[in-house]
């Protein structure tokens, strides 16, 4: 019953991220490992500074201004 809470917690999260644009690091590891595991996967940090980068494409990854 435990386990069901803590998987439709970590759901409820995911969704909430990719709603508002942020995608799933664990997701990616997991992609990363089955689909190329012959490439290195990147840390949490530089993966959300990627998704960061992509998503409000800047000068060096600096927001000058909204993005709306």
């Amino acid at each position: 019953m435990l386990l069901n809470v803590k998987l439709v917690a970590r759901r409820l999260a995911q969704t909430a991220r990719l709603m508002v644009g942020v995608p799933d690091y664990d997701t990616y590891v997991a992609h990363m490992h089955d689909h190329h595991p012959d490439l290195p996967a990147m840390s949490r940090a530089a993966f959300h500074r990627a998704a960061i980068e992509a998503r409000y494409p800047g000068k060096s990854g600096k927001l000058s201004k909204c993005p709306c």
